[in-house]
C-alpha cells in the first residue's frame, strides 16, 4: 500500500509530473528545434517519437517538446542525437519528460533508430505499476469502450506467476465518464515482455 495516492486517466498516468510542469512553458508547436545546433530538420525525430509514444500511451493528441540535446556527427550523413524532451498532453495540460536517443540519417532524412524512457521522479510509479496501469486500462476501456476513465491505485501486490509472468493484484477507484467514483479490485498477469496475459477486474 502507499502512502500517497497517485491519479491516473487513460491518456497516461495523469498528475506523474505536475510539480515538474510549471518548469517549461507552453508552446503551439508540436517541437521546436533546440538553439546552436545543426540545420537540422527536427520535426522528422518529433513525428517518429509522437508515433511511438502514440502507441505505447493509447493518446493520439499529444506533441514533443525538446529541451536540452546534444549532436554528434557518427558517420557521412548520419547524427546522433541524444538529451531531452517532454511528450506534451495539450488536452490534460500535462508534460512528461523523457530521455532519448536517435540517429538521424540526413541524406535520406530519416530516423534509423530511437529509444527514450520516461524521467523517473518521486512522482512516478514504479515499472509494476506503470504497466499495471496501462494495460488495466487499455482493458477498461475496450469493455467500455470510452477513454474517459480515471483510476487512482491505493495499493498493488506484485507476486511471482509460472512461466517468467508477474501476478499483480491490489484496490484503487475508478471514475468512468461522468459517473462518481466507484472501488475497484483487479488482478494483472503480466509476462516478460510487460504486456499482460491476463486482466480481470471488479468495479463495485
Amino acid at each position: 500500500m502507499r502512502n500517497i495516492k497517485q491519479f491516473f486517466n487513460l491518456n497516461i498516468l495523469l498528475a506523474i509530473l505536475l510539480s515538474l510542469a510549471s518548469n517549461v512553458s507552453a508552446r503551439n508547436e508540436d517541437f521546436y528545434t533546440p538553439k546552436n545546433k545543426v540545420a537540422l530538420d527536427y520535426s522528422i525525430l518529433a513525428d517518429n517519437l509522437s508515433e511511438k509514444l502514440k502507441v505505447e500511451l493509447s493518446e493520439n493528441n499529444l506533441k514533443i517538446r525538446f529541451g536540452n540535446v546534444q549532436e554528434v556527427q557518427i558517420a557521412n550523413n548520419l547524427i546522433e542525437i541524444k538529451g531531452e524532451a517532454f511528450c506534451v498532453l495539450p488536452t490534460e495540460d500535462t508534460q512528461l519528460p523523457i530521455n532519448f536517443e536517435a540517429k538521424v540519417n540526413t541524406l535520406r532524412k530519416t530516423v534509423d533508430e530511437v529509444q527514450y524512457k520516461f524521467v523517473e521522479t518521486n512522482y512516478a510509479p514504479s515499472a509494476d505499476e506503470e504497466v499495471l496501469i496501462r494495460e488495466l486500462m487499455k482493458q477498461i476501456s475496450r469493455d467500455y469502450k470510452t477513454d474517459r476513465i480515471t483510476i487512482a491505485i491505493d495499493g498493488f501486490d506484485a507476486n511471482a506467476a509460472s512461466d517468467n509472468q508477474k501476478q499483480l493484484t491490489g484496490v484503487g477507484e475508478i471514475k468512468i465518464g461522468e459517473v462518481e467514483w466507484s472501488k475497484i479490485n483487479f488482478d494483472v498477469v503480466i509476462n516478460a515482455d510487460k504486456k499482460a496475459t491476463k486482466v480481470t477486474y471488479d468495479i463495485k
